[in-house]
C-alpha cells in the first residue's frame, strides 16, 4: 500500500514538473534569445568581432534554425575578414526567415567578388528568386552569369521568367536576340578569372575556349556582340580547333562543344559530318534551335523540302528571332517557288543584321539604348515572339 502511494506521488511529481517545464521553458527561451540578441547587437555596433563570434557560435549551437543568429555569425566573420566562414554562415539562414534574402545577397556578393566562387553566387541568386521571383538584382546577376558561361537554355529561361514577373533587366532583350551568337571580351575575362579558383570546372573551361577569338586575325579589343558564330569559326586557327577537340574528348556530352563542331561541319558543307554529330546529340538538344537548323540543312541537302521546312520551323518555334535559320528556310522556300515567304524572310534577315550591327558597337550589354530596344521590340513582334515583344514594349512604355 505504502509502495503504491510512493509511486503515485512520484508520478504526480514528474507530471507536475513536466507541465511546469512546458510553461517555463518557452519563457526562459525568450529571455535567453532576447539577451543574446541584445549582447550580439551591442558587440556588432562596437565592432567587437571576436566577442560577437563567440556569442553567435553559442546562439547557433543552441538554436541552429534561428536566422538572426546566423546573420550575426556571418557579420562577425565578415568583420574578421574570414570570408569563407561569412559565406557559410549567411547561407545557413533558412528560407522561412525574414532575413534570408539579405543573407543570400551577402552570399552572392562574397561569392562573385572576394571568394571568386560564381557557382555559389549563382546558387544564392537562384534561392533568392525561388523566394521572391521579382528580385530584380538577383535576376540580373544570374542572367549575366549564364550569358558569360554560355548556358543558353538557362539564360533564355531566366529571361522569360523575368519578363513574366517584370523583373528583367533591359539587356535581357539583347541577350535573347543574340542567344546563339553571344561573344564578349568581358565573357573571356570572367571565365579566365573563374578558372583560377576552379581550374577543372567544365563550365568555365568550355566557355573560356568558345568565347576566345583567334589572336592572329582578331583585334585584342572585341565588341560585346562582335561577330556571328560563322564569322568567328572562320577566323579560328588550328590551335583553337585543337583545344575544342581536346575538350570534346574530355567532355563528350557537352552540348556547346558538340554544337560548335556541328557548325564547323555545316560551314564546310560536310553532310556526313553534321549527320554523325547530330546522332551524338543528347536529348536536351531538341530544345536547341541550332540542332533543328542542322537537321533541316541535312534534309535540304537531300532535296527533302518538306522535312527541311518542318525542321527549320521547329527551330524558329524555339527561337523565333534566329536569323541564321531564317536564311536557310528562305533558301528552301525559294526552291519551292514560295516568293511571298522568301520576301518576308529576307526582310526579317536584313532587319536582324542591321540590329546586330548596332548591338555590336556596344561596350557593355547594359548600355543598350532605347532606340535599339524599340527596334528589338518590333522585330520580336514581327517574328511572332509576342511574349518578348509585349515585355519589352511594357518596359519602354509603349502600348
Amino acid at each position: 500500500m505504502n509502495r503504491r502511494i510512493v509511486l503515485v506521488c512520484v508520478a504526480s511529481l514528474i507530471l507536475i514538473t513536466a507541465v511546469a517545464a512546458s510553461f517555463v521553458y518557452p519563457i526562459w527561451s525568450d529571455l535567453r534569445r532576447a539577451d543574446l540578441a541584445e549582447t550580439c547587437g551591442a558587440a556588432k555596433s562596437e565592432r567587437r568581432w571576436n566577442e560577437l563570434q563567440r556569442l553567435a557560435d553559442r546562439w547557433t549551437a543552441w538554436e541552429p534554425e534561428n536566422g538572426e543568429a546566423w546573420m550575426y555569425r556571418g557579420q562577425a566573420a565578415s568583420g574578421r575578414q574570414d570570408w569563407e566562414q561569412a559565406l557559410a554562415s549567411f547561407w545557413q539562414v533558412p528560407d522561412s526567415d525574414p532575413q534570408v534574402v539579405p543573407a543570400l545577397i551577402e552570399v552572392s556578393k562574397l561569392a562573385f567578388t572576394r571568394l571568386n566562387n560564381p557557382l555559389k553566387g549563382a546558387a544564392a541568386c537562384e534561392r533568392i528568386l525561388q523566394i521572391d521571383p521579382r528580385a530584380a538584382g538577383a535576376r540580373q546577376q544570374l542572367i549575366g552569369f549564364y550569358a558569360a558561361t554560355l548556358q543558353r537554355e538557362k539564360l533564355l529561361r531566366q529571361i522569360q521568367q523575368g519578363v513574366e514577373t517584370q523583373s528583367e533587366p533591359r539587356e535581357a532583350y539583347a541577350y535573347a536576340f543574340l542567344l546563339y551568337t553571344l561573344r564578349s571580351k568581358e565573357g573571356i575575362d570572367l571565365n579566365e578569372r573563374w578558372l583560377k579558383s576552379s581550374p577543372d570546372e567544365e563550365l568555365f573551361l568550355v566557355a573560356s575556349i568558345l568565347q576566345l577569338p583567334d589572336p592572329k586575325t582578331d583585334s585584342q579589343e572585341i565588341d560585346l556582340f562582335a561577330r556571328t558564330e560563322a564569322e568567328v569559326r572562320t577566323s579560328l586557327g588550328p590551335a583553337k580547333r585543337e583545344r575544342v577537340n581536346q575538350l570534346r574528348e574530355r567532355f563528350p556530352k557537352n552540348l556547346e562543344l558538340l554544337a560548335f563542331q556541328a557548325e564547323e561541319r555545316f560551314d564546310a558543307g560536310d553532310i556526313d559530318g553534321v549527320t554523325a554529330l547530330l546522332l551524338q546529340a543528347p536529348t536536351t538538344a531538341k530544345q536547341d534551335s541550332r540542332f533543328w537548323r542542322m537537321k533541316g540543312w541535312v534534309h535540304e541537302s537531300h532535296n527533302e523540302w518538306d522535312d527541311a521546312v518542318a525542321a527549320y520551323g521547329e527551330g524558329l518555334r524555339r527561337h523565333p528571332v534566329d536569323w541564321t535559320t531564317m536564311i536557310r528556310l528562305a533558301a528552301v522556300e525559294r526552291r519551292r517557288n514560295n516568293r511571298t515567304e522568301v520576301e518576308r524572310l529576307t526582310q526579317l534577315v536584313d532587319r536582324a543584321q542591321e540590329i546586330r550591327r548596332k548591338l555590336r558597337n556596344l561596350t557593355t550589354a547594359e548600355s543598350v539604348n532605347p532606340t535599339a530596344l524599340i527596334e528589338l521590340a518590333d522585330f520580336f513582334q514581327d517574328c511572332g515572339d509576342t511574349h518578348m515583344s509585349q515585355g519589352l514594349n511594357r518596359r519602354l512604355g509603349r502600348k
